[in-house]
């Protein structure tokens, strides 16, 4: 569901009570939260006007102790990402009698890694610190 434009956004600021961001937002399509900050997810359009490319996009006005600390489209900051969620690995490669060669469970555990990355599950430093041991352990 749209609820309006993104130019609704110009009218949010920093600091600005939760309360008064919803009077001049409305209700958002969906709420989640993650240490201390409640994002509200709204989808919009960028402006009133229907043409080729405007399609809904999803924004966020993220609330920590009860006002806006931060707001944008996805991605314009880190915390408007998918949350992640934590998920402990096994960093322990284990060679198996009859498998392949290390550097085919190297590639392995990489392409692990990065699924989880993509699936949000690790972050970007966390998969970056995880490959590092992985090769410095080869």
């Amino acid at each position: 569901m749209v609820f309006g434009t993104a130019d609704q956004l110009n009218q949010i600021s920093i600091g600005m009570p939760k309360q008064e961001v919803l009077a001049i937002l409305g209700p958002p399509k969906s709420i989640s939260a993650n240490e201390g900050v409640e994002y509200m997810q709204y989808s919009w359009v960028k402006t009133v006007i229907a043409a080729d490319g405007n399609f809904p996009q999803d924004y966020y006005v993220a609330i920590r102790d009860g006002k806006v600390s931060n707001f944008g489209r996805k991605g314009d900051f880190d915390t408007a990402k998918n949350q992640a969620q934590r998920i402990e690995i096994d960093q322990t490669i284990h060679q198996q009698p009859n498998a392949s060669p290390k550097t085919k469970d190297l590639y392995t555990e990489i392409n692990k890694l990065k699924d989880l990355k993509d699936s949000g599950a690790i972050t970007e430093t966390e998969f970056n610190a995880l490959k590092k041991k992985l090769l410095a352990d080869q």
